[in-house]
């Protein structure tokens, strides 16, 4: 965010061009349904929209959009649902973009690509009540041909992220635990954030905002956004005390702390010489000022050429802003910080708002990974966890610097803002507390569901019931702070969001505050895992359970085995299952020992072993069907359990403990892959899969049907893969003999 807000023609991204060819089911696809189909030509339209003869069109006829113009297509829904919108359109003479709304709310940019025919351009996963609805298309930017729609009901994929541990193989352990946190909420909750004022507003008050959250709401964000302006600022910066407000918020209020920075240049360059003192009104970092004209002669490709005083600066400036990441990092408080945000600006090569992204994403790529390493490497910075900024055009991963340069992708949403025209000051205000979903989902394809997708900015942070039944999974909203001049204050403008919104949303189960954060967010050590005894009403299933308290991580720390004596069940084709505590990603190893006579001989071992997950959980199943109907118990030993470290190519001992143990009746029999539950294996199966990982509220499997989908990787719960595995059965390319199959040997 800036200080230019208005500037922002098109800040809200709600389609891309995405030709979809694959018969697999991934992100965001559809259901195995035909969808409805919306002839452009029956449109209402208006200004320079015209109805042309076109062979190439569906109907043998298409609409041109040319300077001006509206078009209104009216479409129904049999029921309640989410949907993609499939939109065949080209841009003539090159990639266009088209205002977008529904139902008199604004969607954002339709960003079309070049055509000379006609290409899908998907808006995904779009919640839309039962009934008739209106899409308003309205002249952006480009000529512009339509030629139809299709309403496809949409099924969404699990919110996932491949990737959650740092980029940076150095990381702190606060930093490699609060990453850990982060991964654990993603998809299941939405955690709270607010924007602290930057520019010395509120008479220098920087708590009005959380002042406001606590007296409407008895909350306080988890998350406080700060910014680096002032004191990472060698032109005119001054110290504001945010990098002691930074730790206090983490040491002291045990809170997230995430941050960008305004990083600021001469308007002129020319005589400047690094250390120059250079007044706020000489400096900048928009691309234009409000008139239209350069703001800057800064040459952003010159921080690349050695020797150049645009290099200097930058680095000197990076040296300013290391300073108060070491300052933060000697307390042990890690940060995730979004440097050289919102680069793409309003789309494509040329709509940069800001200094860093002005020469297009080739030069932007570079200044992004030289901030990363001059960071990591020459400073010895390993506190930071490293957000991108993404928005969601044809073209955005083009501006993308790489998985090893990021660990969270963030979109900055401003979708309540209509602007009148291009680089027009004045703007009309419409509330909308859409989840987005469609954007969410369409940054998640376009990164291949890779990292982590947050809300780094909002006006509005929508609802608890919109995100809810968008499925919209953002890991965090982060609302700007409330400005000192009209259409500014996003926080408590009910235009952005109203009281009872505010309410709704800090004091949901579904929303994360301060409060709701783990004590031992930044610890190293476990914490004990509590655990009950149950049994299941029938008396079928049995879990015995244990108190573990997994020991800090010294480095002196030497295994010794563990052993725990436990019940085994009477019919020995039940499952065994045993959950282990320990380290993230340990590798642990071990044996259920029984006795099948009087000497020592007679001892026999079933062997397991398992690599902990990233939380350090380990659950493991163990074959009882060889073991004697006679034998009643047996010991649980855990013979070793270590961690790899990569620096000294040697294992490394950790402590881990058995949580608990049950049994229960053996549920493979069935007919694998059979998750409905008729007996047979089916693309039904498959959709219902994909359905219950996208919504396992409305869709919940029993632990039969799971144990039966998990077709893929076996023990490893039901995933996206189980439902790919199906509709390659039922297209021949894997035998129902196969199963269950492991991904590795998947066509």
């Amino acid at each position: 965010m800036g200080l230019k807000f208005l500037n922002r023609a098109g800040a809200s991204v709600m389609a891309a061009a995405m030709l979809m060819s694959c018969t697999a089911v991934i992100s965001t696809g559809t259901a195995f349904a035909e969808g409805k189909k919306y002839e452009f030509e029956d449109a209402k339209i208006s200004g320079e929209v015209t109805v042309e003869d076109n062979a190439k069109a569906s109907g043998g006829k298409s609409l041109n959009m040319a300077n001006t113009g509206t078009i209104e297509l009216k479409f129904n829904i049999e029921k309640d649902g989410v949907y993609n919108l499939m939109i065949y359109a080209g841009g003539i003479g090159g990639a266009k973009q088209q205002n977008l709304s529904i139902d008199g709310v604004a969607q954002g940019t339709l960003s079309i690509p070049e055509s000379k025919g006609f290409e899908a351009v998907k808006v995904s996963s779009v919640k839309l009540n039962k009934g008739e609805h209106t899409m308003l298309i309205e002249k952006s930017w480009g000529w512009s041909n339509f030629d139809y729609m299709e309403v496809e009901e949409a099924v969404l994929a699990p919110v996932t992220a491949s990737q959650t541990t740092p980029c940076d193989p150095k990381a702190t352990a606060e930093t490699k635990n609060l990453m850990s946190y982060l991964s654990s909420v993603y998809g299941n909750n939405i955690i709270s954030g607010q924007q602290e004022i930057y520019q010395y507003g509120h008479g220098g008050n920087f708590e009005k905002e959380f002042d406001y959250l606590k007296d409407l709401t008895g909350k306080l964000p988890a998350i406080r956004g700060f910014d680096f302006l002032n004191c990472a600022n060698i032109l005119y910066g001054s110290e504001d005390g945010t990098t002691d407000r930074i730790i206090d918020w983490v040491n002291n209020k045990n809170g997230i702390a995430t941050a960008s920075w305004h990083v600021v240049v001469p308007k002129k360059m020319e005589g400047y010489k690094v250390g120059d003192p250079v007044s706020y009104d000489n400096s900048t970092y928009s691309v234009k000022d409000q008139y239209g004209n350069p703001a800057t002669d800064f040459v952003t490709s010159n921080v690349l050429k050695e020797g150049t005083v645009e290099r200097e600066y930058y680095l000197t400036a990076l040296g300013a802003l290391a300073e108060q990441i070491k300052k933060l990092q000697d307390a042990g408080v890690p940060i995730i910080l979004r440097p050289l945000h919102e680069a793409e600006g309003g789309g494509g090569e040329n709509g940069s708002w800001f200094w860093w992204g002005k020469e297009g994403s080739k030069v932007y790529k570079e200044l992004y990974k030289l901030t990363y390493k001059t960071l990591t490497e020459d400073y010895g910075l390993h506190n930071i966890i490293w957000e991108w900024n993404s928005y969601n055009f044809d073209t955005s991963a083009d501006w993308y610097p790489g998985d090893e340069y990021v660990d969270i992708i963030g979109y900055d949403k401003y979708n309540c803002t209509v602007y009148l025209e291009e680089n027009d000051w004045q703007a009309s205000l419409v509330h909308n507390d859409s989840a987005i979903g469609s954007t969410f989902y369409g940054i998640m394809e376009r990164y291949n569901s890779a990292k982590m997708i947050a809300m780094a900015e909002n006006d509005s942070f929508s609802t608890v019931e919109n995100l809810q039944a968008e499925k919209a999974g953002w890991l965090y909203f982060c609302t700007w702070y409330d400005g000192e001049s009209p259409n500014t204050e996003f926080l408590s403008d009910p235009m952005f969001n109203t009281k009872e919104d505010t309410i709704n949303m800090y004091q949901s189960d579904y929303c994360i505050t301060l409060d709701e954060l783990p004590a031992d967010l930044y610890s190293s050590e476990a914490k004990p895992q509590q655990s009950t005894t149950t049994a299941s009403s029938n008396g079928s299933t049995t879990t015995t359970t244990t108190t573990a308290t997994t020991k800090p991580n010294d480095d002196d720390f030497k295994f010794e085995v563990k052993s725990y004596t436990v019940e085994l069940p009477e019919d020995k084709s039940e499952e065994f299952k045993v959950k282990i505590k320990g380290a993230p990603t340990a590798s642990i190893g071990g044996a259920l020992g029984y006795s099948n006579g009087p000497t020592p001989a007679d001892w026999v071992n079933i062997e397991w072993k398992g690599n902990a997950d990233k939380n350090g959980d380990l659950e493991i199943t163990i074959d009882l069907s060889d073991v004697p109907a006679g034998i009643k118990d047996a010991e649980l030993q855990i013979w070793w359990s270590n961690v790899w470290n990569a620096d000294t190519k040697d294992s490394v001992d950790k402590d881990c403990e058995m949580v608990s143990y049950s049994t229960k009746p053996d549920t493979t029999k069935g007919v694998l892959g059979d998750a409905n539950g008729d007996g047979e294996l089916s693309l039904a199966d498959a959709v219902l899969i994909m359905q219950s990982l996208a919504n396992p509220d409305d869709f919940s499997l029993s632990a039969e049907a799971k144990e039966l989908a998990d077709i893929v990787d076996k023990g490893d719960g039901i995933t996206a893969k189980d439902a790919l595995a199906i509709q390659m059965v039922n297209i021949s390319l894997i035998s129902v003999s196969d199963l269950p199959i492991k991904s590795t040997d998947m066509p």
